[in-house]
């Protein structure tokens, strides 16, 4: 049995850390999540508004900063869509549409099946599909 109080009130917890700078989830949006040891352990955190993107990075470009927030929104019903962030003002000079592709399928990586995950096999996972890509990355 884990205290999820103990694990929430660190300074140096990330959550605790995005949180002071998004807000605490809301009630609806903490009871949208699927698994209930989720549901526990996001609520024990300290409810709060978040201090901002903006705030906090107030010498980065608005753009980047709005993009970033959109995309960091807690809830997926309220984050920007793929199609939505590909649009935004920050990538217009640096997209280029006619060199895209779309995948026929929905990319499931093998590992997202696996019931025990740690922290480990993700990244050993994560560096497996990078090196496809980008066979110069060192190995884990």
């Amino acid at each position: 049995k884990t205290d999820y109080k103990y694990h929430t009130q660190g300074k140096h917890d990330m959550l605790n850390k995005i949180f002071g700078l998004t807000g605490t989830p809301t009630d609806d949006e903490i009871a949208e999540l699927d698994r209930d040891d989720a549901k526990k352990y996001i609520s024990c955190f300290l409810k709060r508004p978040g201090t901002g993107l903006r705030n906090r990075f107030q010498h980065v470009d608005p753009a980047a900063v709005d993009i970033l927030d959109k995309m960091l929104k807690f809830s997926p019903k309220k984050r920007v869509s793929v199609e939505q962030a590909l649009e935004h003002p920050l990538l217009k000079e640096i997209r280029d549409a006619r060199k895209e592709t779309k995948a026929e399928a929905l990319v499931v990586l093998d590992f997202e099946k696996e019931k025990e995950l740690n922290e480990m096999a993700l990244r050993k996972n994560f560096c497996r599909e990078i090196k496809k890509y980008h066979p110069e990355v060192p190995d884990l």
